[in-house]
C-alpha cells in the first residue's frame, strides 16, 4: 500500500507540476504578447514622432520664408508711403498754384484765358 501511495503522491506531484508549468507558460505567453503589443505601440509612436518632426521642420522653413516676405512687404510699404507723401506734397503745391492762378484770373477779370495775352506776358512765382 505504501508503494501505491508513493505512486499516487508522485503522480499528484507530476500533475501539479504540469498544471503549474502550464499556468506559468500561459503567464509568460500573455506577458510576451503584452510586451509585443507595447513594443508595437511604441514603434508606431516613434514613427509618428519622426513624421511629425519632419513636418514641423518643413513648416518651420515655410514660416521663415513667410516672415522674410513680411519684412520685404513692410519695406515696400514704407517706400510706397514715402512716395505717397511726396505725391501728396506735390499735389498740394499744384493745388495752391491752380488756386493762385484762378485768383489771379479773377482779379484781372479774365474768363477765356486760352486766348488771352495775359499768360504770354505774366510772370508766375514758384
Amino acid at each position: 500500500m505504501e508503494y501505491t501511495e508513493n505512486i499516487a503522491q508522485t503522480v499528484t506531484a507530476i500533475v501539479l507540476g504540469i498544471v503549474t508549468l502550464i499556468f506559468t507558460l500561459q503567464k509568460l505567453l500573455k506577458g510576451w504578447k503584452e510586451t509585443s503589443a507595447e513594443t508595437s505601440v511604441i514603434s508606431l509612436m516613434h514613427e509618428e514622432l519622426e513624421r511629425m518632426s519632419a513636418q514641423n521642420k518643413a513648416l518651420s522653413n515655410e514660416l521663415v520664408s513667410l516672415q522674410t516676405e513680411i519684412v520685404n512687404l513692410g519695406k515696400q510699404l514704407r517706400q510706397l508711403s514715402e512716395e505717397n507723401q511726396r505725391l501728396h506734397h506735390e499735389i498740394n503745391i499744384l493745388t495752391n498754384e491752380v488756386t493762385r492762378l484762378q485768383n489771379l484770373l479773377k482779379s484781372h477779370n479774365i474768363d477765356d484765358f486760352q486766348n488771352s495775352q495775359f499768360f504770354a506776358n505774366a510772370r508766375f512765382a514758384e
